[in-house]
């Protein structure tokens, strides 16, 4: 199970109604964040992301407003690419285990990694 994350335009506060203007990315548990990249608006790093978002209404899937430091806290500590659980249990990474394994779903066109080895993809996923 994963929680999706949504960049909100038109948010009403009476009604708390959205628009879904950019999918950030994905949260999977035993995993580390998946990005979702756009080239056209240079957001294809984490870093990037994390400029952009500084004055954006991160929503995720279930309609929650999330907290922008919150989120960064998230995302380089419990969800980053290198960490490690109470269990020892390290994070995986989509590209990686897509590069190692050969999951059909990976394709180098439309896959990378950014230099902090977050996982992005081009292609819209879920």
């Amino acid at each position: 199970m994963g929680t999706n994350y949504y960049v909100a335009k038109n948010f009403c506060e009476c009604c708390d109604r959205y628009d879904k203007e950019y999918h950030i990315g994905k949260s999977s548990s035993g995993w580390s964040f998946s990005f979702h990249g756009y080239h056209a608006e240079r957001l294809v790093s984490w870093q990037a992301w994390k400029e952009f978002l500084k004055d954006k209404i991160i929503m995720d899937e279930y309609s929650e407003r999330i907290d922008y430091d919150w989120f960064v806290q998230y995302i380089e500590g419990p969800k980053s690419p290198g960490y490690v659980d109470l269990n020892g249990h390290k994070n995986w990474q989509h590209n990686e285990k897509g590069r190692t394994v050969k999951i059909p779903w990976f394709n180098p066109e439309y896959d990378w990694d950014d230099s902090e080895g977050y996982a992005f993809c081009s292609r819209e996923f879920g």
